[in-house]
């Protein structure tokens, strides 16, 4: 593993969406050594996954209102600079916007999109070095 920024188009970080983050935070920390590190942004308890002293992942319970509608899942965010202009151009190219530009605290900006075939990704623009 590298220290290194990512560039821009990389992947930078990845996320997990679960209905159950005390049975995946023992599932992975059994599987894999990941510890967790709970951290409260926005009103919402955001949970890292480090190995070591290196925050390698990051996770968050389903809200209520999505629970039973959306499965638990790992989502990838791709580092890029201006979102705003990337999410337009993948509008222009196709794919449907599935959460808008959202600010996070003072982290950065992401956005969700769904590719023309239907696979989603998410979009990240940092505001302090991603990952």
């Amino acid at each position: 593993m590298s220290d290194k920024k990512p560039q821009i188009g990389e992947i930078c970080w990845n996320a997990l969406m679960t209905s159950d983050t005390k049975k995946a935070s023992e599932f992975y920390g059994s599987l894999l050594g990941w510890k967790t590190l709970a951290h409260e942004v926005d009103n919402i308890t955001y949970t890292m996954f480090k190995l070591g002293e290196k925050d390698i992942g990051g996770m968050m319970q389903i809200t209520s209102d999505q629970m039973g509608k959306v499965p638990s899942h790992w989502t990838s965010y791709i580092n890029v600079d201006d979102l705003d202009a990337m999410v337009n151009k993948a509008k222009s190219l196709g794919a449907t916007i599935v959460v808008p530009a959202t600010q996070v605290s003072d982290y950065g900006r992401f956005a969700v999109i769904k590719d023309p075939t239907g696979a989603q990704i998410s979009l990240w623009q940092s505001l302090k070095d991603c990952a």
